[in-house]
């Protein structure tokens, strides 16, 4: 079945979102491609030559991937046309949404007014584009689904796939909403040079999306790196937001010190060493789609050069940066102790929350799930 057929917006929705799809023209292409090719790759030393299995070091990446991915880049071996038309197969759509926010103090260049009690109301407004699988059963869930950084939406193509080839739009039992979180990739937002963007902000645009598809009586949240913090925040100040499911719990040192002392499995033991090198240098960007990875099931090339040619095509590498301003982007502990939560532990994951963890700080905790690895299967079709 055509995955157009998932594209019907459900008759309860509040606003129309514009139907979209992605069209990069080919000078913009050719571009792209004529800048890889004129970049100049540093001469072999001991620093770009010397790494580890995974083509990388403390250092960054090898010589040798760079001059591989150049190859493939400009060689037509990759081809941005053709990844553009496989994700065009996905129904898009471009919403425009209007939020309102309380703070004690407003941002310098905000439009806020005083609400006449010390506070502040402040409004935004975003252009935002998802993707989505829509159904036409009465029961279906909603879910929505965020992604992280230097990651998109365009990594759950794998999710809505699976999806399409197991329901028909009369059987899905969810509505499945993938958008680009605010500022990353195609989503926009009015007055982005006026202030920073919170994840306060960031979750109101997507509750003020999940509200205006109709589903402003509850979803479900899921979410990894950004996506996971936005879910947090969602979760705690949104009551739209009935049940949260997350891969990646950042912890604070609130959380740190109730937990001293619980017990650990020895594999926990090994993710939690992980964490506290990444913690300590692994935070910078270059080479982060092979170190955060499962490096057991490298990403494919290809994925990584179309990551890397949505964000430059979307010119958002300086906008997607906005959740590293971590004085304005503080998370809420604990961010819910009453709604449903459920957590999947991966080995390779850039940070550990222990199942003893989890039971102690959240007493809803529904469900834990350590995964041994994604499947294979699931990494290889992010890109085929």
């Amino acid at each position: 079945m055509s995955l157009c057929a998932f594209g019907t917006v459900p008759p309860g929705a509040l606003a129309t979102p514009v139907p979209f799809r992605l069209s990069v023209s080919v000078a913009q292409q050719e571009k792209l491609v004529k800048l890889v090719r004129q970049a100049e790759i540093a001469v072999p030393s001991y620093y770009n030559t010397h790494t580890d299995a995974s083509n990388t070091s403390s250092l960054g990446l090898s010589r040798d991937w760079l001059v591989d991915a150049q190859d493939a880049w400009t060689s037509g071996e990759y081809s941005w046309a053709a990844e553009q038309k496989r994700l065009n197969r996905f129904p898009q759509f471009r919403i425009n949404i209007t939020t309102s926010t309380t703070t004690t103090a407003s941002n310098p260049g905000s439009d806020s007014s005083s609400n006449g009690d010390g506070a502040d109301s402040e409004s935004e407004t975003f252009d935002l584009h998802f993707a989505a699988l829509f159904s036409r059963n009465a029961s279906a869930t909603p879910v929505v689904l965020m992604h992280g950084w230097p990651g998109s939406w365009i990594e759950f193509g794998p999710v809505l796939d699976r999806l399409a080839a197991r329901y028909t739009p009369d059987t899905l039992p969810y509505h499945v909403v993938v958008p680009s979180l605010p500022d990353y990739g195609l989503s926009t937002r009015r007055g982005e040079l006026q202030r920073a963007l919170t994840m306060e902000g960031a979750a109101g645009a997507i509750d003020g999306l999940m509200g205006a598809l109709g589903f402003g009586a509850g979803y479900v949240a899921q979410g990894g790196d950004v996506g996971a913090i936005v879910g947090q925040v969602l979760c705690a100040k949104f009551e739209a937001c009935k049940a949260l499911h997350l891969n990646l719990y950042f912890m604070s040192a609130d959380d740190a010190a109730a937990v001293a002392g619980l017990p650990v499995t020895p594999a926990e033991q090994v993710q939690l060493g992980r964490a506290a090198i990444w913690g300590s240098v692994g935070t910078a960007m270059g080479e982060k789609f092979i170190e955060w990875s499962d490096n057991r099931f490298p990403l494919p090339l290809n994925t990584i050069l179309s990551l890397t040619s949505f964000y430059w095509f979307t010119n958002s590498f300086g906008r997607g940066l906005w959740a590293y301003s971590f004085a304005v982007n503080r998370i809420p502990v604990p961010f819910s102790l009453t709604k449903p939560f459920g957590y999947s532990s991966y080995p390779i994951e850039v940070s550990a929350f222990p199942r003893a963890w989890a039971e102690h700080l959240y007493p809803n905790l529904v469900l834990y799930k350590t995964h041994d690895k994604a499947s294979r299967s699931q990494r290889d079709e992010v890109f085929t």
